[in-house]
């Protein structure tokens, strides 16, 4: 049974793939110090940023809290720090992830073993044209307007509604460093990616996955899943879910619009 087993082992290992994951393992051995070093420097730098970060959220300046009848506290000593690592953690793993993806590609692309595979799987690797490099560049835009609408004018009024919803009822509004900050991030993120609807949109009707006239008989499923990711996606409270869902229903429309008028 042993040696059975071996014999598996070596046949797996002597495969195109077996090859393949060997050459990557070896890769990744080469690189791991190189890729701790980056973790290690990058979260060493992100710790002091993120003290400034967490000061320049909570200030008056940036017009996210309502300064006059609200206050950020912090419920036990560590809080502060805590926040701090979880900022500096979320930043390396995000930067060193990329860093490797891209290494990896490029290693890859210059691996003769994983040619082959790719030969004998009739496989083609995949190479950068116009319109992969248009749809990343409108990702990143999209994504960067999603969190302009986020910072200038979702976050500041939801925050503000509440502040005075909870004054009217004779409720002093004071909120935790954690949940300030939680709050932020996922109407940041909610916001970041509801605004990638017409990219999605775009490839789905470039691709025929779906025809444009099953979009438009479908259109109020479509608006109510919208308003269900939106659930997902922000806070759980009401008018967060409008705000978060009613960018995705319009971008939804003008995406379906623009294919009308240059797909005539």
């Amino acid at each position: 049974m042993v040696t059975n087993l071996e014999s598996n082992i070596d046949e797996l290992l002597s495969s195109p793939g077996g090859k393949l994951l060997n050459e990557l393992s070896s890769l990744m051995k080469k690189r791991a110090r190189i890729f701790a070093i980056i973790f290690t420097s990058i979260f060493a730098i992100g710790y002091p940023l993120a003290a400034e970060f967490i000061s320049w959220l909570v200030s008056e300046e940036t017009g996210l809290k309502p300064s006059s009848y609200v206050d950020v506290i912090t419920l036990h000593p560590v809080e502060l720090v805590l926040l701090k690592v979880r900022i500096s953690l979320f930043l390396s793993i995000m930067v060193t992830g990329i860093l490797f993806v891209v290494e990896m590609a490029r290693l890859l692309s210059k691996s003769e073993t994983f040619h082959e595979r790719l030969i004998e799987a009739d496989l083609k690797f995949p190479n950068p044209n116009i319109l992969a490099l248009f749809l990343i560049f409108s990702s990143i835009l999209l994504m960067i307007s999603g969190s302009l609408y986020a910072i200038k004018y979702l976050i500041p009024f939801l925050l503000d509604y509440l502040a005075k919803d909870a004054l009217s009822a004779g409720l002093s509004t004071e909120w935790t460093l954690t949940n300030f900050s939680g709050f932020i991030s996922s109407l940041l993120f909610a916001s970041a990616l509801g605004f990638q609807v017409p990219v999605i949109v775009y490839l789905i009707l470039k691709f025929e996955i779906v025809q444009r006239s099953e979009f438009t008989r479908y259109r109020k499923h479509i608006w109510f899943s919208s308003v269900v990711l939106g659930a997902f996606l922000s806070p759980p409270d009401p008018l967060s879910l409008v705000l978060v869902a009613a960018p995705m229903i319009i971008l939804f429309e003008i995406s379906l619009f623009f294919h009308k008028v240059f797909h005539q």
